[in-house]
């Protein structure tokens, strides 16, 4: 299972699915409680640090929206599709 965590901007000038849940992470104690679960890799694995990429295909994605030095930002200029959102609070 390809599961990720997305610190930073990340750019895909294709198309994004997301197989199964994008998490839409609010707090630092949500964060905590979604990655103490296990099983999640950071974005820049897959990238190869690279911070724009052609496509992008994940079984689930964590993304940091609450302020801190390392947010999420997930610009795709293609096609986004996905199984189910969730907020964490």
């Amino acid at each position: 299972m390809t599961n990720y965590v997305l610190c930073g901007e990340l750019t895909v000038k294709g198309n994004l699915l997301v197989k199964g849940t994008i998490y839409d992470v609010k707090s630092l104690n949500g964060l905590v409680k979604k990655l103490e679960k296990g099983g999640y890799k950071d974005m820049m694995e897959l990238t190869n640090n690279k911070r724009t990429i052609d496509d992008l295909e994940v079984d689930d994605l964590v993304l940091v929206t609450f302020d801190c030095k390392e947010r999420s930002i997930l610009n795709v200029c293609g096609t986004s599709t996905s199984m189910n959102m969730e907020v964490l609070e």
